[in-house]
């Protein structure tokens, strides 16, 4: 009880400080982090949220302020009165303003492949972004959110860069994955070899075909492991699983899910889950999986999936 109750203390300060208008870009950017991290943060959010639109729909029509004197809020009131299409640009788009910032970005659900201009081939998994400052002697990329996979153009006097949260990883001509995690960068090698640099003091660790390195964005700390069988299976436009956790069956495939999904059959979290579906039916893989597990789904259009026993 103490953890909710501090997650629900911590999203009414979040939402107070964002109507009073006191996010830096930095508070912006670690309150998309703290959204990010976990469904339970996101839901304690929507429901601040959701209950000041309540009061607002509740609380008589005032008459209109005169424009050269706007009316000030207590921070706490600002909070409660909080208006739906808020609501959805900062939980459903929280990273709009990374999107403006990119060169190329996808929407949730969404899989784009593009070539870039030395000829590789860049996929962008669901909601990911990318700034691409290319120019005649580097090729650069940077991973503002998401995951790419890169299929590299062979240019030995020109490496392949990709960064993500001062990690970089360098290729001449090869084929991986990048992805970006709460505190972690991960970088699998699909073919061929990158060396992953966890900062610009540190030497380089080579990664080879069919490894992955996880380096944590605070210590550097690198380690390295198989690449997890059927994994990266968006870069051939499924999610396959292979006796993976049901409970993280369900958070991949709401990745996919414009609506937010909380799964609430956490006793049947371990349960093992073998199967694969297409990437572009992502309610009917929630479904599938909901059904064969003997759960049952409570939708909200276009809010929420509730996923209980």
């Amino acid at each position: 009880m103490t953890d909710i109750r501090a997650i629900d203390e911590a999203a009414a300060r979040w939402r107070a400080r964002e109507m009073s208008g006191r996010l830096s870009p930095e508070d912006a950017q670690r309150l998309d982090d703290w959204l990010a991290a976990d469904v339970r943060h996101r839901l304690a959010y929507a429901d601040v949220a959701a209950a000041g639109f309540a009061l607002e729909q509740a609380l008589p029509d005032a008459a209109p302020l005169e424009r050269h004197a706007p009316r000030r809020w207590p921070v706490w009131l600002g909070a409660a009165l909080a208006p739906a299409l808020l609501l959805v640009a900062i939980l459903w788009t929280p990273h709009a303003w990374q999107d403006l910032r990119s060169d190329a970005h996808t929407a949730i659900g969404a899989v784009v492949a593009q070539r870039l201009p030395d000829g590789s081939k860049l996929q962008l998994d669901t909601d990911s972004a990318v700034a691409l400052p290319f120019a005649p002697d580097r090729r650069d990329i940077e991973l503002l959110r998401g995951a790419l996979a890169i299929d590299v153009a062979k240019d030995p006097a020109h490496p392949l860069r990709v960064h993500c949260a001062g990690i970089e990883a360098r290729a001449v001509g090869t084929r991986f994955v990048v992805a970006r995690h709460a505190g972690e960068v991960e970088v699998g090698v699909l073919e061929g070899t990158v060396a992953v640099r966890a900062s610009d003091a540190t030497e380089p660790t080579l990664i080879t075909a069919g490894q992955r390195a996880l380096v944590d964005t605070g210590s550097g700390v690198v380690r390295s492991e198989p690449v997890p069988a059927l994994a990266y299976g968006w870069t051939r436009g499924v999610l396959s699983f292979d006796h993976a956790p049901l409970q993280q069956v369900v958070a991949d495939i709401a990745r996919y899910l414009p609506e937010h999904v909380a799964f609430r059959a956490t006793d049947r979290g371990a349960t093992a889950v073998s199967a694969t579906f297409p990437i572009d039916h992502p309610e009917a893989a929630l479904r599938a999986i909901a059904s064969t597990n003997g759960l049952t789904i409570r939708h909200v259009p276009h809010v929420l999936y509730v996923v209980e026993d």
